[in-house]
């Protein structure tokens, strides 16, 4: 019997060195590093014109987390929709970028961000910029498609259609911490 306990003692003893070894190497490993979407790389390579004409580098907002919304200025759901982006964009200002590509003309952009002057850069993406839909997964080129990419590079949440105001918040309520209420909605400090 001894022997018998012996030897159980050993393989238990083997298995606990087994597993601890394992759990060591893990902990202690490198870890790969979690790679970006290939549509997000092809995102911070794109150089494009903002509503002035000035050119902007997408690689900027490497790192952080981006709001990316495909629209046009003759696409009636795409406007309807940047009032709430605006206002978004101005209450987690800092936090949380956004930029909105347009698929249209530069003359076109311009004038509507004269007129409606949004809380975020127009940029002019023209008939590119469908391409780079495409490459999110918007297979079907429609107007308006939002996509929030997270500071990975990994795309976290993506629509095709018109997007409100309380689904884009609840899309980047992970990373904006304590939410800071539009003044007189009587919820100031509230989180999402």
């Amino acid at each position: 019997m001894n022997r018998r306990v012996s030897i159980v003692i050993t393989l238990v003893a083997a298995l606990v060195a087994t597993v601890a070894g394992a759990l060591a190497f893990q902990m202690l490993a490198p870890k790969a590093a979690e790679k970006p979407d290939p549509a997000a790389e092809l995102f911070y390579q794109q150089n494009l014109r903002d509503a002035t004409g000035k050119m902007q580098a997408m690689s900027a907002h490497r790192g952080k987390v981006v709001v990316v919304n495909f629209w046009a200025t003759w696409c009636v759901p795409c406007v309807q929709e940047i009032p709430a982006f605006s206002k978004t964009h101005a209450e987690v200002s800092g936090r949380v970028a956004f930029v909105g590509l347009g698929i249209d003309s530069p003359d076109s952009i311009a004038a509507f961000d004269a007129r409606f002057k949004p809380s975020y850069p127009l940029l002019v993406a023209g008939a590119s910029g469908t391409e780079l839909a495409r490459a999110f997964g918007n297979t079907t080129g429609g107007l308006p498609f939002t996509v929030v990419l997270g500071a990975d590079g990994r795309v976290v949440a993506s629509h095709l259609g018109r997007v409100d105001e309380e689904t884009l918040k609840r899309w980047i309520a992970p990373y904006v911490g304590a939410w800071k209420a539009a003044a007189g909605s009587g919820k100031a400090g509230s989180t999402l």
